[in-house]
């Protein structure tokens, strides 16, 4: 009995040096923790584009409540699972971003239901995009579809852009619903952001992301998973893991520059082209830059890319202070965003409206041969 004793002293130190670590591991995920939803209930960064993308699903995490298993969110979008969300269906008037929106019974913005099959003599857009296109804090009929819609007689023109879409999830859109309309032409909205989106399995929320492989590109982060699974996962993440892991991200992760994206975007626009021209559809892209106020620009991606594939494009630039009548920033700014926001006012979005008009009144749509794509 004696010589155990050693033996059991040595297991004894071993165990309470165990209860030692676990003690000091849950006082540090405790204090973790309390300083980071600290540190969000002050100063909330946007979960938006925040890199590493850990740290953004971490923000997301916490801070918000855990998102219904329904499916139905108040947000005004539901989950889906090829683009991670969608507009829902039927809204009435509701609150989003400081506008007020409907969306029909397919969840496309607007209350117009869309005949199918497309009635004999109807000549029909689609429109692909991010918050520009879908008019973030704008009335339904102040977004540039609906007022391209207005110019056009006889045209209808569908608005699938939703806010904080990437390329690859106007891809979907077009592939999941958008054919379905059996559109004459489709118009991708290009804001110059999206490109950088294109590089993120997370931006705002869980998103695709067409990536090259060996084999050819492939779609990572799909199916989406629900936004409640994610809620869920990353609250019970342990931050003394999480965050040192957010550290580790952050010293390798690659820095942006302006060409970051650009091969992601070229594949994802061609894709996006290919699948518009597979229908007898013709696609189209028009540039929505984010300083109106600002002088044309003449290079970028949007011209690199138009001038590279001789895809048709529009540049409603010029409008903007032809329209106006004067070169004043302010003045400018002051008639084409809305107050303390990047989006267009009413107005901003008419130079939009008003320049795919007279495009597809120099080069009139023709109704599409109709044929499966390949």
């Amino acid at each position: 009995m004696p010589a155990a004793r050693p033996q059991s002293s040595a297991h004894r130190r071993w165990v309470l040096g165990a209860v030692g670590v676990l003690l000091a591991l849950a006082l540090a995920e405790g204090l973790l923790r309390g300083a980071f939803m600290l540190r969000l209930r002050y100063f909330t960064p946007p979960n938006c584009g925040v890199r590493p993308e850990l740290l953004g699903r971490l923000v997301w995490a916490y801070s918000r409540d855990r998102p219904s298993p329904t499916g139905s969110q108040e947000s005004g979008l539901v989950w889906d699972a090829h683009r991670g969300y969608r507009l829902a269906p039927g809204l009435q008037q509701q609150e989003m971003h400081g506008g007020l929106v409907s969306s029909n019974s397919r969840g496309i913005r607007g209350i117009r239901e869309y005949a199918l099959p497309k009635p004999a003599g109807v000549t029909r857009i689609v429109a692909l995009g991010d918050s520009f296109t879908f008019g973030d804090g704008v009335a339904d009929d102040a977004t540039w579809p609906a007022q391209l819609e207005s110019k056009l007689p006889g045209v209808e023109v569908a608005n699938l852009g939703a806010p904080a879409y990437a390329h690859d999830q106007m891809y979907f859109a077009l592939h999941d619903d958008g054919l379905a309309l059996q559109p004459d032409a489709v118009v991708l909205g290009f804001y110059a952001s999206d490109k950088w989106r294109d590089e993120l399995t997370f931006y705002c929320a869980e998103k695709p992301r067409f990536s090259p492989t060996p084999g050819g590109w492939e779609i990572e982060n799909q199916p989406i998973p629900k936004p409640w699974d994610v809620y869920d996962r990353y609250r019970r993440l342990p931050l003394v893991y999480g965050l040192p892991r957010v550290l580790l991200e952050a010293a390798v992760q690659p820095t942006l520059t302006d060409s970051s994206g650009d091969e992601r975007a070229t594949e994802i626009l061609q894709r996006i082209r290919q699948l518009t021209e597979s229908t007898g559809a013709r696609f189209l892209i028009v540039n929505l830059p984010d300083h109106p106020e600002g002088p044309p620009e003449t290079h970028g991606f949007f011209y690199e890319y138009c001038t590279r594939t001789g895809a048709e494009c529009v540049d409603p630039s010029p409008g903007f202070r032809a329209t106006a009548g004067t070169d004043d920033p302010a003045v400018l700014r002051a008639r084409y965003q809305r107050p303390n926001d990047i989006h267009y006012s009413p107005a901003g979005y008419a130079v939009v409206a008003e320049a795919l008009r007279r495009y597809l009144t120099e080069h009139p749509l023709a109704a599409a041969t109709r044929h499966e794509p390949g």
